[in-house]
């Protein structure tokens, strides 16, 4: 039998550890089930580890939210544990302007929220409180260039959530991820958008800031799909 740790490193990859005519769901169910007999001796190497794997491995994030929705299911303190853990490495990571750990800590966030270890409302919380920061950075009539960029940056952590967990939250809590797009809509209406005629490739004939702005919400709606479903209106 393969080590715990393997079966966590190598989770959803074609490798000895795992069946090769399995699939993922028995990837899941198969680390699942090791890590469940591991955490009364292992807990405190497992946690660590666990929360490694997620933020270096962010394209196996489904796998290690649905093995925490699992384990949450016999063990509650251990996901407690991961939960706080996880928001305790989020704040740091936005204290230090780690911008790659924060959007990569949102995903995982967002995919716990799937897997039913934190609720939906907890989630939009983050939403807001990123949103009000963003909102209060630009100014409404000239727009703040030094930290604009920062501003959009906590936009588009938004966003890039909503394809991992837009639909999730759309059918579970409707009103308050409508008001999060409300927020995100008026926040484009009012960051400012400077235009360099040295990067235009046709003159400018007076439409560039309607062209620009066009852009900018079909980009915030494009956020929007995810497989093929939208996911708000």
């Amino acid at each position: 039998m393969s080590s715990w740790k393997t079966l966590l490193l190598r989770i959803g990859d074609k490798c000895p550890e795992y069946s090769p005519s399995s699939d993922f769901k028995d990837h899941v169910e198969t680390c699942y089930g090791v890590l469940r007999r591991e955490l009364e001796p292992s807990s405190n190497d497992i946690l660590p580890l666990l929360l490694q794997c997620a933020e270096q491995l962010p394209h196996k994030i489904p796998f290690y939210a649905t093995v925490i929705g699992l384990l949450n299911l016999e063990n509650e303190d251990f996901v407690r544990k991961v939960v706080e853990k996880t928001q305790t490495n989020f704040q740091d990571a936005l204290y230090s302007g780690n911008c790659i750990k924060i959007r990569i800590l949102m995903r995982f966030l967002t995919s716990m929220m799937c897997s039913k270890v934190i609720q939906p409302s907890s989630l939009v919380v983050v939403f807001e409180t990123l949103l009000s920061a963003a909102a209060t950075t630009v100014d409404e009539e000239k727009g703040n260039p030094a930290w604009q960029a920062q501003a959009d940056f906590y936009i588009t952590c938004i966003l890039s959530c909503l394809p991992w967990g837009g639909a999730e939250l759309t059918e579970q809590v409707p009103e308050e991820i409508e008001r999060v797009i409300v927020g995100i809509e008026a926040y484009l209406s009012i960051r400012s958008r400077a235009s360099e005629s040295g990067l235009s490739f046709f003159e400018d004939d007076g439409e560039s800031e309607k062209t620009n702005n066009d852009k900018v919400h079909f980009y915030a709606k494009y956020y929007l799909f995810s497989e093929g479903k939208l996911l708000l209106l």
